[in-house]
């Protein structure tokens, strides 16, 4: 149904684009800072700073999604998104890291208020048993687009000037403008849009604490985010302990193969579980998967536990998404999908700073462990939590069209 519905087809090629263009720009900036900054922790520090800033917007940008039209939320993300790539051309015309950091800025407020749209949009335009459906065609999408983006920004990189790069980036923005035109996201009711006009940001909290399945979710997602932050971090450090600079290409070739092979089953394979206690279990095999890689000198044993990582992920980031859809209302998604941007990118941050310490002073085999032993800890906490609270969330299963006779 998902796949026959336009919409949402329209949607998902936005999503599409919008990823992979993050991550070519990405690739242009690490290239361009190439032979202007030595230093690969700065490099880090300077990626990081448009990041930081955006955090700042984050809930401005939820209650605009909530207070206004999505799809016009989207188009004005997508124009100022526009301006990006433009602010490379003085960057590159006088080596300029200034610049290339207002880049940042402007690319990472955009994404602020555009993907949070994107993910408020998806309960708004199909119906709720389809939503397992389409978030874990939105994690494939957003897998495909991060391989995809960065192979591209790569060759791009590689076999062309950085200014025709970021001509391709203008236009491919502009290809998403009229895509995105062409959408169709329903209204809220009368009664919620009166009431638009005097939402405040701080409310989510309040719908939060009523609900324990969704304080579930976000605290395994914390854990979850603590370790994706320092992804490339640790991927580097395996490669280096084993001495197999190829180490890391097959780490990412194998973790993004398992989340498209299990995204691909996670709806059958969930059914009509309760999806809080099913995430929760999933951060048990998320830490048994740390403690796996905690084997660092072993080769297999790293990839299979890569690869149940990923396997993972592609079960628990839908999961938690449909989690979160169903149980706040549908006027209140706009600023929580920006609370949960504005937490993921705030961990992210503490994760690539811990990471690299933990790494330096515990090495990479004790860091896992004790990583491994935090998240299994937290998972039995949430899993007691959850039973005594009730949290009980479960997909229903799609409607079926009337028989005619």
């Amino acid at each position: 149904m998902i796949f026959r519905h336009r919409s949402f087809l329209l949607l998902m090629t936005g999503e599409m684009i919008a990823c992979t263009g993050l991550w070519v720009s990405i690739i242009g900036n690490l290239s361009f800072m190439q032979h202007l900054v030595p230093s690969d922790f700065l490099k880090g520090l300077i990626l990081m700073s448009g990041m930081l800033v955006s955090i700042l917007f984050s809930p401005k940008a939820g209650v605009v999604i909530d207070r206004y039209d999505k799809r016009r939320i989207m188009l004005i993300a997508i124009l100022l998104r526009c301006i990006s790539p433009l602010c490379m051309f003085p960057a590159l015309a006088h080596d300029s890291i200034a610049w290339m950091v207002a880049s940042l800025i402007i690319m990472q407020t955009s994404d602020v208020f555009y993907f949070p749209a994107v993910q408020a949009a998806i309960p708004a335009i199909l119906p709720p048993g389809e939503l397992m459906k389409a978030n874990s065609v939105y994690m494939i999408v957003a897998t495909l687009s991060r391989i995809g983006g960065t192979a591209l920004g790569g060759i791009m990189a590689a076999s062309m000037e950085l200014s025709s790069l970021y001509t391709l980036s203008i236009i491919a923005y502009a290809f998403l403008a009229i895509v995105t035109l062409c959408l169709h996201i329903p209204q809220l009711d009368q009664g919620a849009v009166q009431q638009r006009e005097t939402i405040q940001f701080r409310e989510i909290f309040t719908q939060m604490r009523k609900e324990p399945a969704v304080i579930v979710g976000l605290v395994n997602l914390g854990m979850i985010t603590l370790f994706l932050g320092g992804f490339n971090l640790l991927v580097l450090q395996f490669s280096q302990f084993q001495q197999r600079p190829e180490l890391m290409g097959w780490i990412y070739s194998v973790e993004g193969t398992s989340i498209l092979v299990a995204g691909l089953a996670a709806k059958r394979l969930i059914g009509e579980r309760n999806l809080v206690a099913t995430s929760t279990w999933l951060v048990c095999v998320f830490a048994l998967a740390e403690f796996g890689m905690s084997v660092a000198g072993n080769l297999y044993v790293v990839l299979g536990s890569f690869a149940l990582f990923g396997a993972t992920v592609a079960f628990f980031f839908p999961a938690i998404t449909t989690i979160f859809q169903k149980r706040l209302p549908e006027h209140t998604h706009g600023r929580f999908f920006s609370f949960r941007d504005m937490y993921e990118r705030t961990l992210f941050l503490v994760a690539v700073a811990t990471t690299g310490a933990c790494l330096d002073l515990l090495g990479i085999a004790r860091y896992m462990l004790c990583i491994g032993g935090i998240t299994l800890l937290c998972a039995g906490v949430m899993l007691v939590y959850g039973k005594r609270k009730r949290a009980d969330v479960r997909p229903p299963g799609p409607v079926q069209p009337p028989v005619t006779i």
